[in-house]
């Protein structure tokens, strides 16, 4: 399997996308105003501890107050201070505020490198469940057990198989100082406050996505290329030979078909080769998907129509899934079948694509009305509330595109169109928010710095916030 990683970056927003074979099977979509909290350490204020839930709320310095379980295995520090209100709490984000929750928080603190997890007092040490092979399990373990100090907890990430010793243990290291500047700066805080902040979409991107079976890492642009490969220079220098930079004028994801395949994920129905398709509903508490033939009657009965749908079902539902981002409770009403090796084809299809998954999700198995269920773990938002908003007009029925997808993909079609459109200058027109926002994106001080044309800009206080158009005006002359 030939896996490829895509990096696109356009103002403050960072986008990468991992493909395997050239099928888009994860997403990642950050902005720095926006970014993921995930592994982020603080010092927080609780503002209040509600027995009957088990739990407190505490003030990290986000805006929404943060949701803190008390019933976990305190780590992370060596005392066991108990939470009060009005007192300070050594805390962990996480999952992401999403709708109208806060950030879920946790005492026990991990920080995790690109080999390794390091739990500072957890004491425990363990191999990924996806390494597989027994003799380098034991191999691995055998190197932990040698590099870990009293107390600490490792835990040895899917990339770390084949890693020796001495690369081990300087990632070890690495992660003990950071711990130890954590440390420092709690010392001297004052709640809330920040004392240790995860890497930046794009690191984050190689650290995390960029295992040893990827076979290069793209750019298309030579300042993130430039970042990566002083990133990888410094932490992990057998990935500096995989960084590749493409520059072209028209935007990386075009050239590979990612955009479509956005526009699937945001979408209700996901097509399936045969014919059949998914139909798939996110509410707050759960998601629910519908699996449907379509007009596929190749097989040479309804059973092996049905196992055939639903096995292509299964494979496309664990992209979407992750593509999607979803988590909690999600449901699956396959298409109705007797045979119980077709249920075991379908529990083994889900099983190896979530072996892929980053994140962890469990296959629970069928209820007694027949429906699938899953538990993924929630970390940050769904893709679709990233890029989307409740459309306003509709009463929240239906959806439209947040103004800060809008900028991003305004400036995408600007140079989309220097690229293949006739000579002469563009022209943007666009409503007053997506133009006062382009501004505010920047990128050294011209957010239009990337089009490789010029670009005349008129507000239009007609237009609805989300609306803007673009043309070509081969006699005109000017500035932006």
């Amino acid at each position: 399997m030939s896996r490829e990683l895509l990096i696109e970056t356009e103002g403050d927003e960072v986008r990468a996308a991992l493909l395997e074979d050239g099928t888009l099977v994860d997403l990642i979509v950050e902005r720095e105003n926006g970014a993921s909290i995930v592994g982020n350490i603080y010092l927080g204020r609780v503002e209040r501890v509600i027995p009957g839930i088990g739990a407190a709320f505490v003030d990290i310095g986000r805006g929404k107050s943060g949701f803190l379980p008390l019933s976990e295995r305190r780590g992370g520090e060596a005392t066991g201070e108990p939470v009060i209100e009005g007192g300070t709490v050594f805390v962990q984000a996480k999952r992401d505020a999403f709708a109208e929750k806060g950030p879920q928080l946790a005492r026990e603190l991990s920080l995790p490198g690109r080999f390794l997890v390091y739990a500072p007092s957890g004491g425990r040490l363990s191999v990924s469940r996806q390494i597989e092979n027994e003799s380098e399990r034991d191999r691995l373990l055998s190197i932990i057990s040698d590099i870990a100090e009293e107390g600490e907890g490792f835990v040895l990430r899917t990339v770390a198989d084949g890693a020796e010793h001495d690369v081990l243990a300087a990632e070890a290291q690495y992660l003990r100082d950071t711990w130890q500047s954590v440390l420092e700066e709690r010392e001297v805080a004052n709640a809330p406050a920040l004392l240790y902040s995860e890497l930046n979409a794009l690191q984050r991107a190689i650290r995390d996505q960029a295992q040893d079976d990827v076979v290069i890492i793209r750019f298309d642009d030579n300042a993130a290329y430039g970042v990566a490969k002083a990133y990888c220079d410094q932490f992990y220098p057998a990935l500096t030979e995989k960084l590749a930079v493409e520059p072209g004028p028209a935007p990386l994801f075009d050239q590979y078909n990612i955009e479509e395949a956005i526009e699937t994920a945001l979408s209700r129905n996901a097509p399936l080769p045969s014919g059949g398709g998914l139909v798939i509903e996110s509410m707050e508490a759960l998601t629910a998907v519908d699996v449907n033939s379509g007009r596929f009657t190749e097989g040479s009965s309804p059973d092996e129509n049905a196992r055939k749908t639903n096995v292509e079902a299964a494979v496309e539902l664990t992209r979407q899934i992750r593509l999607r981002n979803l988590g909690g409770l999600i449901v699956v009403d396959f298409i109705h079948m007797d045979d119980e090796a077709g249920w075991e084809e379908i529990f083994d299809a889900l099983r190896q694509g979530f072996s892929r998954d980053r994140v962890s999700c469990r296959v629970v198995g069928r209820t007694e009305g027949g429906l699938v269920e899953l538990i993924r773990r929630r970390r940050r938002p769904p893709l679709s509330e990233t890029l989307l908003d409740k459309c306003p007009e509709c009463g929240g029925d239906g959806y439209v595109w947040r103004t800060e997808s809008l900028i991003f993909e305004a400036l995408r079609s600007l140079r989309r169109e220097a690229a293949v459109g006739a000579p002469g200058r563009l022209m943007l027109n666009a409503s007053p928010e997506i133009l006062e926002a382009i501004e505010r994106s920047g990128n050294n001080g011209n957010p239009f710095s990337r089009v490789g044309r010029q670009v005349v800009t008129q507000v239009m206080p007609d237009f609805g916030p989300e609306e803007y158009e673009i043309f070509i005006d081969g006699d005109g002359n000017g500035g932006n």
